[in-house]
């Protein structure tokens, strides 16, 4: 068994490797055709562009890893179905289930390197990514409105906006924590932000929304304003042209975490903190997922249906990163719990697979 374990792994590499750098380059083409027009029109270096591209590479790897464990156990399973090799495992005494332990193992190997890749390696190639747009000069109306993280820059305002094109803004959140009261929230379904000619802040106009407010006479009342159109003025605070602010992609686990607390602290809902904490944990475990359906389409694999399972691969990966930005959207909504919604995609699909890969064995 240990001559059929590495003999397995060994002709599971090649593929592994070579989808890895196929799936990779295709996902880089496709950002390279995005940014080029910002980029070359601007007359960046090719060395700095080469450095944008290896910035990119870490973040690529964390979905090309899980996607090619698949692909990479269909080629291999259908070089051993069409040269008769499983049907000369089960001749010979060899059951089924025994390889799946190898292939198991060297998933969940697999899985601990992508969470050891989300955590460390991702956040800081994201940043210096974001750090080298900026330091070519690649800027955006928005400059200082990035979404998906809590936004500092503008004292006394924490803000957090869930979508920026342009100029304009959506579902965006804004707080005013008191030192001596509640926090003032501000809630608005759009917006706009202009900054000012002189760099030194930005003109905010937001539509269609709420502002709670404690009444001042009366501690603990709270009251509802609700208004059609809001301009504020949000001023930088000194040194925050030159720094520039982590979005939540760019934390590590530990600096989630601590983000979390400081936000509940000053009575922020750390809803988003959490559910990027988890998305990211969810998301290295994706190769045991996909592992288990290799293994179900690769122990019922004829020599005439590999056309027909590499369809079966396409539809798998759309169902799982469709059903986690469903997930995602539900969690936003409130209607499940972070860690739930972010692990529910995980468990339903690895039960299919577990399911499959058990009808396999008996067969």
């Amino acid at each position: 068994m240990k001559i059929l374990r590495g003999y397995i792994l060994k002709e599971h590499a090649a593929p592994f490797a070579v989808t890895v750098c196929g799936l990779t380059g295709v996902l880089l083409i496709g950002n390279i055709i995005k940014f080029a027009e910002l980029v070359i029109a601007k007359g960046v270096s090719l060395f700095e562009i080469l450095r944008l591209l290896i910035y990119m590479i870490p973040y690529m790897f964390s979905f090309t890893i899980p996607m090619a464990t698949l692909i990479a156990m269909v080629m291999a399973f259908g070089r051993f179905s069409n040269d008769y090799e499983l049907i000369a495992l089960r001749a010979s005494g060899v059951a089924p289930a025994r390889l799946i332990l190898p292939l198991v193992t060297a998933a969940l190997m697999l899985s601990g390197g992508v969470l050891l890749l989300n955590d460390r390696v991702v956040p800081r190639s994201h940043l210096a990514f974001r750090r080298q747009l900026k330091a070519i000069g690649i800027k955006r109306p928005a400059a200082y409105v990035e979404a998906g993280t809590f936004i500092k820059d503008f004292p006394p305002y924490v803000m957090f906006v869930y979508g920026v094109e342009d100029d304009r803004l959506s579902d965006v959140r804004i707080y005013e924590p008191k030192p001596n009261g509640p926090t003032r929230t501000i809630m608005a379904t759009h917006g706009t932000v202009e900054p000012f000619p002189d760099e030194r802040g930005a003109q905010m106009k937001l539509y269609d929304g709420t502002i709670d407010e404690w009444d001042p006479e009366h501690p603990g009342t709270l009251y509802k304003v609700s208004f059609g159109t809001y301009s504020m003025n949000l001023l930088l605070d000194a040194g925050s042209r030159q720094r520039l602010g982590k979005k939540l992609k760019e934390m590590t686990f530990r600096e989630l975490r601590g983000e979390e607390r400081q936000m509940a602290a000053q009575g922020i809902p750390a809803m988003p903190i959490e559910l990027e904490l988890h998305r990211r944990i969810a998301a290295s475990f994706a190769t045991v997922v996909f592992v288990t359906f290799g293994l179900a389409l690769g122990l019922g694999l004829h020599h005439h249906e590999r056309l027909t399972t590499f369809v079966w691969v396409l539809g798998l990966f759309m169902a799982y990163y469709l059903t986690t930005i469903g997930a995602n959207a539900v969690a936003v909504k409130g209607w499940l719990t972070p860690w739930m919604s972010m692990w529910l995609p995980n468990v339903l699909l690895e039960s299919l697979g577990a399911g499959q890969v058990w009808r396999a064995i008996r067969r």
